[in-house]
């Protein structure tokens, strides 16, 4: 079995170890995987670092038009998934196997009736 990390298993790790949140198990596997590859426990050190450097940095507030500008495009977004929802509900309680005859029975119907003395 490869002891060697994928890219998205150390991303993984990386966030978890900044955080404390690692198992006992994953823990082990970090350091280990640390310890074999330079390059990785580089990449470690420059993550912890950039980490802290944005933890420090100061917060800026966000304009006061920035959560109205969100909000209306969240309640279009909604909008819209709320008609494609309906429309795809309405599409799959009639089966189309049962709209076609019964739009042929119509138009039959209409022809008979507008050509009917």
């Amino acid at each position: 079995m490869s002891t060697a990390l994928k890219s998205n298993e150390v991303e993984e790790l990386f966030a978890g170890a900044a955080d404390g949140a690692l198992s006992s198990s994953d823990d082990a596997r970090l350091k280990r995987a640390l310890a074999e590859d330079p390059e990785l426990k580089a990449r470690f050190d420059r993550y912890l670092k950039t980490l802290s450097l944005l933890r420090g940095a100061p917060k800026e507030k966000a304009p006061p038009a920035l959560a109205s500008v969100i909000m209306r495009r969240v309640r279009r977004r909604r909008g819209l998934e709320r008609r494609n929802t309906a429309l795809q509900q309405a599409m799959y309680r009639v089966p189309v196997e049962v709209i076609i005859p019964l739009l042929l029975g119509v138009m039959v119907a209409a022809l008979l009736f507008f050509s009917a003395p």
